[in-house]
């Protein structure tokens, strides 16, 4: 077990600890990343997913209008046709759920490739996505990809914040084993814990501070 105390104001974050922890795994190299994903790549996600850009598997006319705006090689009416063929409710957004519908393909595997397109793509960066503040880590850079991709799918599933924190802890339970400790905060707070060794991340997205860590399951 290791112990660490942490302070935390939303400018900055102060840590100390002691005991031993396990190094990470070394990152992939950038050619085995660059040859692992050109052999995945898949056309029709890649096209929702660069549309997608806050990851929130929903994609709006303004979406649509400002990712056109990007490149010339967009007709006039690229947004409208989207919107019609894949809008299948009418709502007014694309979720990713309706596109896979409308091009047979599975949403379940959708997610998996573009959770394995961002471990790529964070590996060969050595860094998370631009929108995630790391406070205190002890675990790997691929599983902090993890955390934080399973924190945005408990955002997108919860109904409030009780419910968000309750389906993340669900979550890692179920992925990583018992037992996990999950704590959301938006403003200061003081942390006293202990962890398992590697198995710790406290990280910032938005305005939610997020503070997970694992301990035995005794």
């Amino acid at each position: 077990m290791r112990s660490m105390s942490l302070s935390v104001s939303p400018a900055h974050s102060t840590a100390s600890a002691s005991g031993s922890t396990s190094p990470a795994p070394p990152p992939l190299s950038p050619g085995r990343v660059a040859a692992e994903e050109a052999a995945a790549q898949n056309p029709f996600l890649d096209a929702f997913f660069a549309v997608d850009k806050d990851r929130s598997e929903s994609i709006t006319p303004d979406e649509l209008a400002a990712y056109m705006t990007s490149s010339s090689q967009f007709e006039a009416n690229f947004g409208e046709k989207w919107m019609k063929l894949f809008d299948e409710n009418d709502d007014g957004a694309i979720t990713l759920d309706e596109y896979c519908n409308v091009l047979g393909l599975n949403p379940k595997q959708a997610r998996i490739y573009r959770l394995n397109q961002l471990k790529a793509e964070c590996l060969r960066n050595n860094r998370l996505p631009e929108d995630v503040t790391v406070i205190a880590s002890s675990m790997g850079l691929e599983m902090q990809v993890d955390l934080t991709e399973i924190f945005r799918d408990a955002q997108r599933r919860g109904k409030d914040e009780k419910d968000v924190a309750g389906r993340l802890k669900q979550q890692l339970d179920g992925q990583f084993g018992k037992l996990w400790h999950v704590v959301m905060v938006t403003g200061q707070y003081w942390a006293s814990y202990s962890h398992e060794p590697g198995l710790s991340f406290f990280f910032k997205i938005g305005r939610h501070i997020v503070m997970c860590w694992k301990t035995p399951d005794v």
